[in-house]
């Protein structure tokens, strides 16, 4: 009675209104007074954001708040900052006139993209919306259901809704959503040719998100119909394009396509998988610096995330670097939650056992390479998985499991016609391992750090100088990396001055990782020579840049000379070629660094080795893991000797 005062007509709002509070369907909006503030209200708050400037309402009403009746300042709530909100969402109605939509559509800012969408389909203002969602497909998020509500739309809106929705989609990995193979399936019959290209490269994009490169390749369409597409489309296939190229193993074609794509005006939504494509290949090619800075700017697709943080976790490994381990981790990590396609976490899981094989943490390793050998489908997936657990068992000092594994993975990489490029690569890589595994069953070396010469393995140095005449003159990291592998472990059969020759021209490679590898080999040659100092000077030049991030941990030591598992050369006798430097005293050769896992104990007989002497290089030199302790005990004792510095 005190609102209304003398007026009976406001009286019978307010009671109106206090009743609806009570029973939603009483007939509030049949008021003629009441019925503009509540449409407005419907149209002006929508649940995701139910405050609006006062001016908008006021604008829709044709006069000053102030001037309201006492029944429709009932239905306000002020909020601060001239916003309102509806005091009670269940007194609105559940549609407003479009004419309102329209006035807020042209009221808010072009900056509040949630309004601006918002009331772009409430208005029908179809051209409107479409625009904002080909700027930008991820916006489809604030808008559920507006696919299922274009069935009724013109052929040409719902054509444009169908490749934004699948672009929207692709960025979220949802080849397989229900939406996106309805969509796919109205652009594939579209009369604009410019959407059934498109098209065609959406649906190769999520068979090459798959891992199905092949049928990737057969779905994209000629390279000559690329210029009917806009920046974004022509991208987005020469982004395809690379995954192919690179697939296959052509990796100076899958860069020129990924530059190509880097120099087009790409939508916002594109930009995490233009990075992506070009770390990849950067990588690929051995340009770490631009690999680095390009994969480290994706980060917003998780899948993309996930295959970045790999990417450079693998890259960081080949540097040395002790962050290897946790970018390879979080990328792991974001692929398996991003639901990626098995066959490439389980090629993930491989390369990260590597990296703890690396490490020297074996049971880690063996739990990872396992779990990778079940989800591997694929054949080729499933031969290279059984390579890297080849090596894996090589290390750990297990000749037949290792030979077992190798042998699989080598017949399938020589005899197979898929991906040519990639499975020569695999092979002559599983042929290196293969070495590896025989220098190991003829010597008892397992392939870890420290690497001794002076041993006796023909099997292992014929498949070595064998492989060494396969490789390809390319200058791909990939295959300076085997090569130099090879000739490292060469250099541990031959006499040190000719082991040092073939490791000479490695000295001066640009990637410090490799570089030091070669150095550390250089020195045990002249370790052999007696050449002490030399060997200390070859190390004190290691790259100080990285630091193997794990302290040394004590193992068990890998069996003496005179186990019937290990022969090593005798004093003076070399592998026909010519004589030796005197070999090393017993505890030179049966005193291994942290890294080496169990192996096969020393007979009974066999005295137990000398504890070794402090290792000051483990903190003081960073060299990369996998060559950290070439020197062993006696080298770095002797080089301490013969340069007049006492040992710690």
């Amino acid at each position: 009675m005190n609102q209304a005062g003398r007026n009976f007509g406001e009286l019978s709002r307010l009671v109106l209104l206090e009743a609806a509070k009570h029973d939603p369907k009483t007939p509030l909006q049949d008021d003629p007074a009441l019925r503009p503030i509540l449409e407005a209200l419907a149209a002006f708050s929508p649940e995701a954001d139910p405050a609006f400037p006062a001016a908008l309402l006021e604008r829709a009403l044709n006069r000053p708040l102030e001037r309201l009746s006492q029944a429709e300042k009932a239905l306000l709530e002020w909020v601060g900052d001239g916003l309102v909100r509806p005091s009670l969402r269940s007194l609105l109605p559940q549609e407003a006139p479009r004419e309102l939509h329209r006035l807020a559509l042209e009221f808010f800012p072009r900056e509040n993209l949630f309004r601006r969408l918002y009331h772009a389909r409430k208005a029908g203002e179809r051209r409107i919306l479409l625009d904002l969602l080909t700027e930008d497909p991820a916006r489809l998020a604030l808008l559920p259901g507006l696919w299922q509500e274009a069935r009724s739309w013109p052929k040409e809106d719902r054509e444009a809704l169908a490749a934004a929705l699948v672009r929207y989609r692709a960025v979220l990995g949802q080849y397989a959503h229900p939406e996106v193979e309805e969509a796919l399936a109205l652009l594939a019959q579209a009369e604009d040719p410019r959407l059934r290209a498109s098209a065609r490269i959406k649906a190769a994009e999520a068979k090459a998100d798959a891992g199905l490169y092949k049928e990737a390749e057969a779905l994209l369409p000629p390279e000559e119909e690329f210029p009917l597409l806009d920046e974004t489309a022509r991208a987005e296939g020469l982004l395809v394009r690379a995954a192919v190229e690179r697939w296959k193993g052509d990796y100076e074609k899958a860069a020129r396509y990924a530059e190509r794509a880097a120099e087009l005006s790409v939508a916002p939504f594109l930009k995490d998988r233009v990075q992506l494509w070009r770390g990849l290949v950067a990588k690929d090619l051995g340009r770490y610096e631009e690999a680095l800075t390009a994969l480290a700017q994706v980060g917003h697709d998780p899948l993309l995330l996930g295959r970045a943080r790999y990417q450079m976790g693998d890259l960081l490994m080949r540097l040395g670097s002790p962050e290897a381990r946790a970018r390879m981790e979080e990328g792991l990590k974001a692929l398996e939650e991003a639901g990626a396609p098995q066959d490439e976490v389980a090629r993930v899981r491989a390369r990260y056992a590597t990296l703890l094989r690396r490490l020297g943490l074996y049971p880690e390793a063996e739990a990872a390479i396992g779990k990778a050998l079940e989800e591997a489908q694929d054949p080729f997936t499933c031969a290279r998985v059984e390579s890297e657990a080849g090596i894996l068992q090589a290390a750990q000092g297990r000749p037949l499991e290792a030979l077992a594994l190798l042998a699989r993975a080598e017949a399938y990489f020589r005899t197979t016609g898929e991906r040519p490029k990639e499975a020569r690569y695999r092979h002559l890589r599983t042929l290196f391992r293969l070495a590896a595994a025989y220098l190991l069953l003829e010597t008892g070396t397992p392939y870890r750090p420290p690497l001794l010469g002076g041993l006796e393995a023909p099997e292992a140095e014929r498949l070595l100088w064998d492989l060494l005449a396969k490789i390809p003159e390319e200058a791909t990291d990939r295959y300076t990396a085997l090569r130099l592998d090879a000739e490292s472990l060469l250099a541990l059969l031959l006499p040190p001055k000719e082991a040092r020759e073939r490791l000479r021209p490695f000295l001066g490679l640009a990637n410090p990782y490799l570089r030091a590898q070669a150095r550390l080999g250089y020195a045990e040659a002249l370790l052999r020579e007696g050449a002490y100092g030399e060997a200390l000077a070859q190390t004190v030049a290691l790259p100080p840049s990285w630091t193997p991030g794990s302290r040394p941990r004590p193992r068990p030591r890998r069996s003496s000379p005179s186990s019937p598992w290990g022969r090593r050369r005798p004093p003076g006798r070399s592998s026909g070629r010519r004589s030796e430097a005197p070999s090393r005293s017993p505890s030179a050769s049966s005193w291994e660094g942290p890294w080496a896992g169990p192996t096969r104990a020393s007979p009974p007989a066999c005295p137990p080795p000398p504890s070794p002497p402090p290792r000051p290089w483990a903190s003081t030199w960073p060299i990369p893991t996998k060559s950290l302790d070439f020197l062993g005990a006696r080298g770095y004792t002797a080089c301490c000797e013969r340069v007049a510095i006492r040992p710690v």
